[in-house]
């Protein structure tokens, strides 16, 4: 009957049902058209049991009543007809059509007639007709269309109608949610996307979109455009609350590998926006987590919010589960009634999903883990950001408001415990292990409870935890030769965790596109930091920015860039990449950027602390060049090249008024720094100090692994300070070295028969100065001091002979100009040879025999107490420099003992 093909039909084994209103049956009249008519008024309701309606209101009602499984009939309890009642008051139509393809899973809605007022449309889920503890919802419609179209799929719903609709009002309640929406403003077509990403696309903007989702007590939103999440996770209570104005499309696409390393992993959230507005965020967990990593709390200002931006985040939460429910439980207005029913539900499925990408974002972390964060955006105006955003609960120390970010970070080891399979945990001994990683720390004064606890609990390798856990984090490193399944088979897991605090302000962002990208890799077994930022059009408000990230994979950063332009918008681009080489004896911490700033800045001041390397690395430059491609590696070596464009380097040539890079090693609990002073850098420089890697246990090893020095550039006045402590590289001695005019090319290196060659161009160093000191030379001889200090220096090449009696003869060659001065002081321990004389030690003299050559011809003859002197610049003077010397120096055995004796006694 008429009931039956009312709710029986276009369900989830397909079909289709439509009504049709014409002006005649058939075209049977010669002088007329069968048109469409439309119909004044239709009213009707069909139910096997109560039903409510609505008679002052054009409406499409369904109502069920879970309870009433059967009905009395003529012969006894029968299967109601009406499983779904329908009310219904509809005027102006002409065709209402609905039908489903089951094959591609494709169902229309579509209805033509006269434009109409409001239209309700709603649907009832109750007991035996008690309305009060009822599942309703409703969607009142502001004015209805001459004509619409609804196509739903597994992925999306499409609408289009031949008009726009003022306003679509939804409310949804069940016992346990609660769901409003209110579309102001919608365009004539739309679609909502679900799937990989979820979102709302159309072609001409919305005026304005109000979502509210909850199940709390108290439902929270607030004013204006804004994002509003409530949770307290304890109660099992949720509150989501959005509103956006004038929004083209938004949408959150799901990682390509949800949870995978680097770009691949993130989330991306995208928007379209006809104008830019205010926009606030407030995100609040008062949930009382167990894991204190747990948990986003946080306010976010956006004034205005850009027309359009793009956002990119970790995440390992895709949205595929987020499906719109289906009507495949039923046929016809059954499965509508289905579909109408669970859509109550699907708020608290959208809060679960806002919950999964907030409790623990970036939280999670290993040793192997990459991560990139992101923002891409385009905008028409500037705007303000001002951030607060806290994720934990145990981040100790708050990070600074700077006009910049400043994030502190607490990253720890969680271990946790599966007590099913200890079943010799005790509780005694699970509150001393409790109380001791309160902390996530083991020290060395609760290390033996520790172990004691784990051993009768039966766990092994209880030493190697107690010592892995002193600091708080276990790195994968730690645990070579660790079988870490045995821990977890003994119910014992290990997760890196981590909690965060951010602030940031930054006022007047530019109009035009920002963007700006962190990447985090683990390349082999070297973590690699690249930030890419690129500004159209920036007009800062404040010379000082920030950029201040501690505690991240236990690393501080530091960049203060100062002197920016604040009178007139610059575009900005840049590209760091930092990385660090723990697994050397001297790690190496490598930079590699290239910038174009806009302007010429005062400074920047770079500090690099590597907590896990126990390494600090500190660059400053004064006077940066607008442009600069830099790179540098600092560790037991220190290499630096920079290049400026010709059109932004000084009149003489020059890039940077000054640098200071200084690198310091904490060993034996000290800290022993190697630094470099750069004055007046060349616009083109490659400067290399690093050692002699050539060794022959059968030649001379007075400069084997020696610290070479190449320096090449396009000027001829920078000024050099180099100084190193042994143990902040790695080698015998402290190391000091000052040069003042260096010309554009200074050489210092091994020579193929193990000398040492120094070498310039022009006319030499105008001043050097190098001191080494605590060498040791020989057993039981030390070298206290050597200084060399020259003047006007263009060539020389020193080698060390081995004469009668193992006395050195020390041999100086092309030398064509300038001064040097070269002293030493040695002390000696004569019981290394001599047991006796015990821990006896005295200072030793060598008196050196000077003999001057030019050519083949003795010219001159010096003698010296630990040092010699000679000066040529008359005679490099007289000859252009064309005549070449050489100094012979030789040890005077006894002369030298008289002197360490008489030294030893005064």
């Amino acid at each position: 009957g008429l009931p039956e093909a009312i709710v029986g039909t276009a369900g989830s084994e397909g079909g289709a049902v439509g009504l049709h209103c014409r002006t005649q049956v058939r075209n049977t009249l010669a002088d007329s058209v069968r048109e469409p008519m439309p119909i004044g008024q239709v009213t009707f309701s069909i139910s096997s049991t109560d039903n409510p309606w609505l008679p002052e209101i054009d409406h499409i009602l369904l109502s069920e009543d879970t309870e009433a499984a059967t009905v009395n009939g003529r012969l006894g309890p029968i299967d109601p007809l009406v499983p779904v009642a329908m009310s219904a008051r509809i005027g102006g139509i002409t065709d209402v059509e609905h039908s489903y393809d089951p094959v591609n899973d494709v169902r229309q809605m579509e209805l033509r007639g006269l434009e109409g007022g409001p239209l309700l449309i709603g649907h009832m889920k109750h007991i035996d007709g008690d309305l009060e503890n009822a599942t309703r919802q409703s969607a009142t419609v502001s004015n209805r269309p001459s004509t619409f179209n609804l196509t739903q799929t597994s992925e999306a719903m499409t609408y289009s109608a031949s008009d726009p609709i003022g306003t679509i009002t939804y409310g949804g309640e069940s016992a346990t949610q609660r769901n409003a929406i209110r579309l102001e403003g919608l365009p004539a077509a739309f679609s909502l996307v679900l799937g990989d990403t979820v979102g709302y696309v159309a072609n001409e903007p919305m005026e304005r979109i109000q979502i509210q989702m909850t199940n709390a007590t108290t439902p929270l939103t607030m004013d204006g455009d804004h994002f509003r999440f409530w949770v307290n996770e304890d109660i099992g209570e949720a509150s989501l609350s959005v509103a956006i104005s004038e929004v083209t499309s938004i949408q959150r696409l799901s990682p390509l590998e949800p949870g995978s390393t680097g770009p691949e992993g993130n989330s991306r959230i995208e928007m379209t926006r006809a104008e830019s507005a205010p926009f606030n965020i407030i995100l609040e967990d008062e949930t009382d987590h167990v894991d204190r990593f747990k948990g986003m709390n946080g306010r976010i200002a956006v004034d205005p919010l850009p027309a359009d931006i793009t956002v990119a985040y970790p995440s390992a939460v895709d949205s595929t589960g987020l499906e719109l429910p289906t009507f495949d439980d039923g046929d016809g207005v059954e499965a509508l009634s289905f579909f109408l029913g669970d859509l109550v539900d699907f708020g608290s499925v959208v809060n679960d999903l806002v919950y999964g990408m907030t409790v623990d974002l970036g939280g999670v972390t290993t040793e192997a883990n990459n991560m990139s964060l992101g923002i891409d955006l385009v905008t028409g105006e500037a705007f303000n950001v001002t951030a607060d955003v806290r994720k934990g609960s145990n981040v100790n120390e708050e990070p600074d408001w700077v006009h910049g970010l400043h994030a502190n970070f607490n990253e720890a080891t969680l271990v946790s415990f599966n007590y099913s399979r200890m079943p010799t945990f005790t509780l005694t001994s699970r509150s001393v292990v409790d109380e001791i990683l309160e902390d996530y720390k083991v020290t060395p004064s609760e290390a033996p409870a520790f172990i004691e606890a784990l051993k009768l609990a039966n766990v092994s390798y209880a030493e190697i935890a107690a010592n892995i856990l002193e600091d708080g984090v276990v790195l994968d490193s730690e645990l070579e030769g660790v079988d870490t399944s045995a821990w977890v088979d003994q119910g014992i897991s290990i997760e890196l965790r981590r909690a965060w605090h951010l602030k940031s302000w930054m006022p007047s962002l530019p109009s035009g596109r920002i963007f700006l990208e962190y990447d985090f890799r683990m390349i082999g077994d070297v973590p690699v930091y690249e930030i890419d930022l690129a500004m159209d059009a920036w007009q800062p408000l404040r010379e000082q920015f920030s950029l201040i990230i501690n505690g991240l994979e236990g690393r501080d950063a530091q960049i203060i860039i100062d002197g920016l332009d604040t009178s007139k918008p610059n575009n900005i681009l840049a590209n760091a990449v930092f990385s660090t080489q723990d697994n050397l004896t001297v790690p190496r911490v490598s930079i590699d950027m290239t910038y174009d700033l806009g302007t010429r800045l005062d400074s920047v001041h770079a500090i690099f602390i590597d907590r896990r390397a126990e390494t600090r690395v500190e660059a400053l430059i004064i006077g940066v060049p607008q442009s600069m491609d830099f790179s540098s590696t600092i560790g037991d070596i220190f290499l630096i090249n920079v290049t400026v464009p010709t059109q932004y380097q000084t009149r003489d040539g020059f890039s940077a008024d000054s640098l200071m890079i200084q690198q310091m090693r904490y060993v034996d609990d000290q800290w022993w720094p190697a630094t470099a002073f750069m004055r007046n850098l060349p616009g083109e420089m490659r400067l290399a100090a690093q050692p002699e890697k050539e060794f022959d246990i059968r030649a001379d090893i007075s400069f084997q692994g020696m610290m070479t020095l190449d320096y090449k550039s396009n000027t001829e006045d920078m000024d050099l300070y180099l100084a190193a402590s042994g143990r902040a590289v790695d080698t015998k001695g402290d190391v000091l070295m000052l040069a003042e005019g260096l010309p554009k090319t200074f050489v210092m290196k091994a020579t193929d028969d193990w000398g040492m060659r120094i070498d310039s161009d022009g006319q030499g160093v105008e001043r050097v100065y190098m001191k080494q000191t605590d060498y040791p030379s020989a057993p039981g001889v030390t070298i206290d001091r050597v200084e060399v200090i020259g003047e006007n220096l263009r060539s020389a090449t020193i080698h060390v002979y081995t004469g009668p009696g193992e006395y050195p003869v020390i041999v100086l060659d092309d030398i064509t100009d300038g001064r040097i001065i070269a002293s030493a002081e040695i002390s000696v321990e004569p019981g290394y040879y001599v047991p006796f004389l015990g821990d006896w030690n005295v200072e030793g003299r060598g008196v050196l025999l000077d003999t001057q050559f030019t050519g083949i011809i003795p010219t001159a003859s010096s003698i010296g107490v630990n040092g010699m002197v000679t000066d040529l610049s008359l005679i490099g003077t007289l000859s252009g420099g064309a005549v070449e010397t050489r100094h012979v120096l030789l040890v005077e055995p006894v002369t030298s003992l008289i002197a360490s004796g008489l030294a030893m006694i005064f």
